[in-house]
């Protein structure tokens, strides 16, 4: 489960090697050239990030473009789950109890 404080980001479903870059507010703390999904626990990263209770915004670039911004209030949510369809949209969903894989 995530600590006090601490807010896991993880990239899921259909990434195929794409460069993601994920910023919250405004500080990149994910930039990878080749995110790819691992299909036995689909699930590509899992990215950790401190911060403090209170309103957050997480923004999620795809090979060069804003494709989700989606800001959470981390008192609540503890994970946010983002994937990706076929097309290319990014869908978010999030949670505040455990979130397991495989």
């Amino acid at each position: 489960m995530a600590e006090p404080g601490e807010l896991t980001i993880a990239l899921e479903e259909g990434f195929e090697g794409q460069h993601v870059v994920i910023v919250v507010d405004g500080e990149v703390v994910l930039d990878d050239p080749g995110v790819r999904t691992r299909l036995q626990i689909g699930l590509a990263r899992s990215v950790p990030v401190r911060l403090p209770e209170g309103d957050h915004t997480i923004g999620v670039r795809v090979d060069g473009v804003e494709r989700l911004s989606v800001r959470v209030d981390t008192g609540a949510v503890r994970w946010v789950a983002i994937s990706r369809a076929a097309d290319g949209v990014l869908d978010a969903v999030t949670g505040g109890g455990l979130r397991g894989y495989a």
